[in-house]
């Protein structure tokens, strides 16, 4: 179980290089077209393309990523605690959190230095935000979601150990209450209960992604009921995943539709959670089978934390390389997208590889974790 999980944690990671890779080409799509076409920007005029149609399944396809890590994390929580505690006492807590904090100060440091050296500054009391709430760059929010879970698990875990139906339930109503308020929001709405839970619920903020970490605890705990479950349910669960994804597709289209707005931001909806905890279920069921590359996946799962925190820069370095030195692949997404993904995972397991190498290996868990 355990190389199944570092496995998923791969794909995960993978698919959040994809799908950041994809916020650079509707970038390029939109705001730079400029670059490549005459016309003022932004231009939308590449709404219903082959390329759009093709960035927004890949972004719909990755959007189990964030709940695949917080269920794995959740997961190794309950691994951690073993049969004999009744808790995750607090002094693992505190090395979790450290070990995440160290490289995450660190790359989020080193973007806000390369953003002031670039004439980007920020009053102090803003710098300390973005360390805080994860601004330095936008995936850099999931470092202290994940430190608010830890920070939790000594509370959540005895409560899973013995009473895991309430508190699945409630888990699972909390964050479907913020799924449901997100939808006037979307629709430019004004709706003021679902304006409050919304402002109220961002991202590094538990309420919207609770119920996976919830869920993986779960699992590591009660393994075999959620097996047994499985074993049931286990030969619907690829259809659901597919429905549920082709669903999830045409519901944002649908949305963005109704919004009236030229470009809706991606967010996660309902029909998305659905998608995700059917994928992760699906990876879980058929745990026997051996797809191609699973020996990778397992390997760039061991290393997803310096992956997730280096590919931010390299995608951004990369796409504004592109931009001034090479701006005609901006045009062609199904160039572009591959390029930006390989850098993306390339380039830090390299910085990995070669730092794990050298001289400076003492160095490399305060880097990379």
């Amino acid at each position: 179980m355990v190389k199944r999980l570092l496995s998923l944690n791969g794909l995960a990671v993978l698919g959040a290089v994809i799908n950041h890779a994809s916020g650079w080409g509707f970038t390029a799509m939109f705001w730079w077209t400029d670059r490549y076409q005459a016309g003022p920007v932004p231009d939308f005029s590449g709404l219903g393309t082959a390329s759009y149609y093709a960035l927004r399944a890949a972004e719909q396809l990755i959007m189990f990523s964030i709940p695949a890590f917080l269920f794995v994390s959740g997961f190794f929580v309950a691994f951690a605690t073993g049969r004999r505690r009744e808790s995750l006492g607090w002094k693992p807590v505190g090395v979790r959190i450290r070990d995440l904090a160290i490289p995450y100060i660190f790359w989020s440091l080193a973007l806000l230095a390369g953003k002031g050296a670039l004439g980007s500054f920020d009053r102090p009391l803003g710098y300390l935000q973005s360390l805080a709430f994860g601004r330095a760059a936008a995936p850099y929010y999931y470092v202290p979601l994940l430190a608010q879970y830890f920070l939790f698990s000594p509370l959540i875990v005895p409560l899973v150990r013995k009473h895991w139906k309430p508190v699945l339930l409630s888990a699972g109503l909390l964050q479907l209450t913020v799924h449901v308020a997100r939808y006037p929001v979307l629709l430019g709405r004004d709706v003021a209960v679902a304006q409050w839970v919304v402002i109220h619920s961002p991202g590094w903020f538990f309420p919207q992604t609770c119920f996976w970490f919830v869920f993986g605890a779960f699992a590591g705990f009660h393994l075999s009921v959620l097996k047994g479950w499985l074993v049931r349910w286990a030969a619907l669960l690829p259809a659901l995943t597919l429905v549920s994804a082709v669903l999830a597709f045409l519901e944002w289209e649908l949305l963005f539709g109704l919004s009236g707005r030229e470009w809706l931001p991606p967010a996660v909806t309902a029909l998305d959670s659905i998608y995700a905890g059917a994928m992760i279920l699906t990876f879980i069921a058929f745990d026997d089978l051996r797809p191609p590359f699973t020996k990778q996946l397992g390997e760039l799962g061991a290393r997803s934390f310096g992956v997730y925190l280096m590919h931010a820069p390299v995608l951004e370095v990369a796409s504004r390389a592109a931009y001034h030195g090479a701006p005609w692949i901006l045009g062609h997404q199904f160039l572009f997208q591959p390029l930006l993904t390989l850098a993306g995972v390339g380039v830090p397991l390299a910085a990995m590889i070669a730092i794990d190498r050298s001289p400076v290996r003492r160095c490399y868990k305060y880097i990379f974790g």
